[in-house]
């Protein structure tokens, strides 16, 4: 019997210019031959998937940080902020200056609440995939799964104080970039979605891999049978992984994938 295997995006799948290296392509598609099945386990809603992933046609897995599960090409798990919880969050954010976009299964909002130059090209990549820019935030939305943040005046650990009793606050994928996370639903993460998977499909935690490198996969790669941290992952990431590949640049997925026997 073949693997199941969830893989991280940003860091993982595609580089910070969203490309996927030749070896990437070439690990996937050895991995599908011998009978294994990939799925995503991404901090991004699938409606903003990067454009390079479309060739490998990936539409099942865990999207949103554990918030929305897809198995068979149709949403099975779905899990979202409550009016109150959104609007407390909205709130919050705005008092601290924050560049927030709002995420759901049905769209990508970029709020214009605080926004000025320095967010332009955020949101026109945002904009670019599909996604929607709100001039000022409407109040009581009772569909979004998840936030990403960045620019807030002040440290995570404020925003830990002031909202940690409803949410989760993990600082985005790539080293050095401190300046902004994800605002994640206390208790959903990663690891949630993967059991919904197997769950769906009857599958055997006994049989699970999970690569990634952020620190929304700390989860998933002590969950699952083995975990696999890439090289560029920070050092609290890399702790709680079982093996350590090389760095995306450097075929770490490829080699991932020759390690754990996929290929």
């Amino acid at each position: 019997m073949g693997k199941i295997v969830f893989l991280d995006i940003d860091g993982t799948l595609v580089d910070k210019l969203e490309t996927i290296h030749p070896s990437t392509v070439e690990a996937v598609e050895l991995a599908r031959k011998n009978g294994h099945k990939l799925f995503i386990s991404s901090g991004r809603y699938r409606n903003i998937l990067p454009k390079c992933l479309a060739p490998l046609a990936f539409t099942d897995g865990v999207f949103a940080s554990g918030a929305s599960v897809i198995c068979d090409n149709k949403q099975v798990f779905n899990s979202v902020f409550t009016a109150g919880q959104y609007d407390r969050i909205i709130e919050v954010m705005i008092s601290h200056k924050a560049m927030l976009v709002a995420e759901s299964f049905e769209n990508e909002d970029f709020l214009g609440d605080t926004y000025d130059d320095r967010f332009k090209m955020m949101r026109d990549w945002i904009l670019s995939l599909g996604g929607r820019f709100i001039p000022r935030a409407q109040k009581g939305l009772d569909n979004i799964g998840k936030f990403v943040y960045k620019s807030a005046d002040c440290p995570a650990k404020t925003l830990e104080s002031e909202l940690g009793d409803i949410c989760d606050i993990v600082m985005l994928s790539y080293p050095g970039d401190d300046s902004g996370g994800e605002i994640m639903q206390k208790g959903i993460n990663k690891s949630i979605g993967i059991k919904k998977v197997l769950e769906y499909y009857g599958a055997d935690i006994e049989d699970t891999i999970a690569i990634g490198d952020g620190g929304n996969d700390i989860e998933m790669l002590s969950y699952c049978k083995v975990g696999v941290a890439m090289g560029n992952a920070p050092d609290q990431v890399k702790a709680h992984a079982d093996i350590i590949t090389d760095r995306i640049e450097n075929d770490g997925l490829y080699k991932a994938f020759e390690t754990c026997g996929l290929l």
